[in-house]
């Protein structure tokens, strides 16, 4: 004998939903807090010797490692992009000309740059898989930080003539290291019944219940994928300003909820490079998903 299943709407539903996320729903490469240092060179000069390369190159690659596995596992998506995630920049003694300032500054980012090759080189080494110079290049960003105004300088006095400060020659390195982040498809549906069973009816929602439940998305995909399962709601955004009302409500203040959400959101953006997407206007919460 035949068992037969009995499908509600509401099965039915989130059954196709599930089938339309499956290729949707995924973890994203994020580069997360950075750390780094800066290395002083003499006036005028943009060389570095070997003991102090070597040190630099070691300290960059004991940085690198934790980014290794999510590099390899990035590095040809067509999805995500792995973000530039190494910041190397120099800066210069604000006397002397802008020019000569300006190259001095690209030869000590120069040779910075060349100490993170070098650190590639030794970790693929050390593994057996040397990471291609071309790959290495879009890792990186490259910063000249000085203005060629010495700090505290009145226009009065030459520039050319002014006794250099040795703390403003420099060059730095900061490495934020790779991680991945981004819900899977059930965390997503977790998120999504939560919000569901805090809105209830909307008669009196459980609006802390809603902030809490979006304030557990990491990423702007993670955005995308809820925004998706909200769909017959007209989607997130329309979701909480249908359930969080403006102003005062028998449970009290809602603001501090928009706010909150409102924060939450662009810091899952951000962690994906795409800058603020959310805002409160008219006392309605914007999202603009790009």
């Amino acid at each position: 004998m035949k068992r037969i299943i009995r499908l509600t709407e509401s099965d039915l539903t989130r059954l196709v939903k599930r089938i339309v996320k499956e290729t949707v729903t995924a973890v994203e490469p994020i580069a997360t807090g950075g750390s780094g240092f800066k290395v002083y060179f003499d006036e005028g000069k943009s060389t570095l010797s070997d003991d102090a390369k070597t040190i630099i190159v070691n300290d960059v690659k004991s940085k690198l490692k934790s980014s290794m596995k999510t590099i390899e596992n990035f590095y040809d998506s067509k999805e995500f992009k792995i973000p530039k995630f190494i910041e190397v920049g120099a800066a210069t003694s604000s006397t002397g000309s802008r020019e000569r300032n300006a190259t001095l500054a690209q030869k000590r980012i120069n040779v910075m740059v060349d100490c993170i090759y070098d650190a590639f080189d030794e970790l693929g080494e050390e593994t057996g898989n040397v990471v291609g110079d071309d790959y290495i290049k879009s890792f990186l960003t490259t910063n000249t930080d000085s203005t060629y105004q010495p700090s505290g300088l009145k226009k009065l006095y030459d520039a050319n003539s002014s006794a250099p400060k040795a703390e403003e020659r420099y060059a730095y390195v900061i490495i934020k290291p790779l991680t991945t982040m981004g819900k899977t498809e059930s965390q997503i549906d977790t998120i999504e019944d939560a919000l569901r069973k805090a809105r209830g009816w909307n008669v009196n929602p459980d609006e802390v219940g809603i902030a809490n439940a979006i304030c557990k998305l990491q990423t702007y995909s993670d955005i995308e994928d809820l925004d998706d399962e909200l769909r017959d709601f007209g989607g997130l955004q329309s979701f909480i300003n249908s359930s969080i009302t403006n102003g005062l409500t028998t449970m009290g203040s809602d603001i501090e909820e928009r706010i909150k959400i409102k924060g939450c959101l662009n810091k899952a953006s951000n962690r994906s490079g795409k800058g603020d997407i959310s805002a409160i206007a008219g006392g309605k919460l914007t999202i603009i998903l790009k």
